[in-house]
């Protein structure tokens, strides 16, 4: 189509991701799953060592279509990107799998994240300064301790937000404590630690409960911009601001700050949905209409 940027070059590369011990802790429905922000990790390593003068700080039109599933005592996942180099500078990059049956010649190719680390100008123009994070309207306390145990139950790695969440229907405010992980994992620097968004999600979902009634993952984003990489062993602030609801879909934009209100990161259009068909439902006290107090 006329308009639209053109493809410079493609290539296919293979990916080995390390399973950590940690990534068993995120799990859905009793099966392990490689987390969103891994998967960007991955295919952000990937894409710089391909292009090592590419900057990945801007990451636009994230997509995460299908689980990748992480099997029990499994030491390593292979994987391929699937890089597309546009004349504008832009580049696409797709995380797949290849599975053969044993009945069949045939091969499977699974997507199961996409994402285009954008070269635009103006996608990485800095957002205005923006106020210390507030909440309107009524506001309760959840604590996280409840929060791990009742509504996002994931493995102690992934515990990270800390005290008690202040939600109200105008969003979400949490503490964060990234982790300093105990089993060699080298913290990649490209796009600092995958733990900080991660948790933000995890507020995301909460609201989610609360005053949508379902249990939402994210499933895709129109943008993220990293301005200051976050590090492991530290705390941050980040704001979950509802922008759409619908019956089967939450739009968020998530803001990530230090405790002085530096501004770490910026997501915008984080699109969450039930991903599990309704088998994962909230626990009545959480339910808007309910005091849990």
């Amino acid at each position: 189509m006329e308009g639209l940027p053109k493809i410079a070059e493609q290539v296919r590369v293979p990916v080995n991701i390390t399973v950590h011990p940690h990534l068993t802790d995120h799990h859905i429905e009793g099966q392990a799953i490689l987390p969103a922000v891994e998967a960007m990790q991955t295919l952000a390593e990937s894409v710089k060592t391909f292009k090592p003068d590419v900057d990945v700080v801007c990451l636009t039109d994230a997509r995460f279509d299908k689980f990748l599933y992480i099997q029990p005592d499994r030491k390593h996942i292979t994987a391929f990107n699937d890089i597309a180099v546009y004349e504008n500078g832009n580049i696409s990059s797709r995380l797949i799998t290849k599975t053969k049956s044993p009945k069949t010649p045939i091969t499977r190719v699974k997507e199961h994240a996409s994402v285009c680390f954008s070269e635009n100008i103006q996608e990485r123009q800095r957002l205005p300064l923006d106020p210390a994070p507030v909440l309107g309207g009524i506001i309760s306390d959840i604590p996280s301790e409840r929060i791990y145990s009742d509504l996002v139950p994931f493995g102690p790695a992934y515990h990270n937000l800390q005290n008690s969440l202040h939600i109200s229907e105008d969003g979400a405010i949490a503490n964060i404590r990234t982790p300093i992980t105990t089993d060699d994992h080298d913290i990649s620097e490209l796009l600092g630690s995958p733990f900080t968004l991660d948790a933000a999600f995890h507020a995301a979902c909460v609201w989610g409960q609360r005053f949508a009634g379902f249990t939402a993952f994210p499933v895709a984003f129109k943008k993220r911009m990293i301005f200051n990489r976050t590090r492991p062993g530290e705390t941050y602030v980040s704001h979950a601001i509802p922008v759409k609801t619908e019956s089967d879909l939450l739009v968020f934009d998530v803001r990530i700050y230090s405790t002085d209100g530096v501004l770490f990161e910026a997501v915008s259009g984080i699109q969450m949905r039930d991903v599990t068909a309704g088998r994962m439902t909230p626990p009545q006290w959480i339910i808007a209409d309910k005091d849990f107090r």
